[in-house]
């Protein structure tokens, strides 16, 4: 008599079971912050550190020079430069340091270190500062290559003396710009579609495009490239909003098993019972 009640209870478990191992353990989206510019038409955000403190270039009032940037506490501060009219932001460091170029009065290129307040010149520009390199605390390095018997470049990740194509969006291109030390990495990718490029991060061995996991189209927005991201998965870079190019940062947002179906109450009893 008990039979048909434990056998209906082992086929609404195993259901159950199946449903869930369907679907993705941790549905991870994110949420897009504008971060505006210094009063121009344009601005991009290259990089960004732990703490969420995010540098980047962006045209001032009536886009009459590019700036370097810090944004930091939801304000976007102008570095200024070293008396010439020009600055350009690089990278920056977990204590806030700012690394970038400037140009001086005497319109030269210089390097500089933004600390304290105060941006200080570290000398002429140098071909190969490394403030900026795509590689993580285990050596990992984000990078590009043209991949074998094709005139294409790709994405790649050079781990462990091995180098692993990380593909497209469906275009014949893409480029890697950022790796954290989860070993996600971000970047830019062709896609078929009239916009050209997307913003991506690599991920679980799957690249995924970003404007369909921010929901971007629904904003305005289209996130053309992804330029760093920091061990809380934190992602900026820049796109178009509402027709002008524009930095952003994307926020994760973690939902966990957002979509699994919901049994029917006379499963849920069947499976309470037990």
């Amino acid at each position: 008599m008990h039979r048909p009640l434990h056998r209906r209870f082992l086929l609404t478990s195993a259901l159950a079971a199946a449903l869930i191992a369907a679907v993705p353990a941790h549905a991870q989206t994110y949420t897009i912050t504008d971060l505006g510019s210094l009063g121009g038409s344009f601005s991009m955000a290259l990089g960004l550190n732990s703490r969420g403190q995010v540098v980047g270039n962006s045209f001032t009032a009536d886009d009459q020079a590019l700036h370097a940037f810090i944004y930091s506490d939801g304000k976007m501060q102008d570095l200024g430069t070293l008396g010439g009219t020009s600055s350009y932001a690089e990278a920056i460091d977990d204590r806030g340091q700012v690394f970038g170029t400037t140009t001086t009065g005497e319109a030269s290129f210089r390097a500089f270190l933004y600390a304290n307040g105060k941006m200080v010149d570290l000398g002429p520009l140098a071909t190969n500062s490394g403030h900026a390199r795509p590689v993580n605390a285990a050596g990992d390095v984000a990078g590009t290559a043209y991949i074998a018997g094709s005139a294409s470049l790709h994405a790649v990740l050079y781990r462990d003396g091995t180098m692993q194509d990380l593909g497209t969006l469906g275009g014949s291109s893409s480029f890697a710009y950022g790796v954290n030390d989860e070993g996600q990495i971000v970047g830019s990718s062709n896609v078929l579609a009239p916009d050209g490029a997307h913003a991506f991060v690599y991920r679980d061995g799957t690249m995924r495009d970003l404007n369909d996991l921010a929901n971007a189209a629904g904003s305005g927005w289209v996130l053309s490239s992804a330029r760093a991201i920091n061990a809380s998965g934190q992602i900026v870079g820049f796109g178009t909003h509402l027709g002008q190019t524009a930095a952003f940062l994307l926020t994760p947002s973690s939902n966990a098993r957002t979509d699994v179906p919901v049994l029917d109450q006379g499963n849920r009893v069947g499976i309470a019972a037990r």
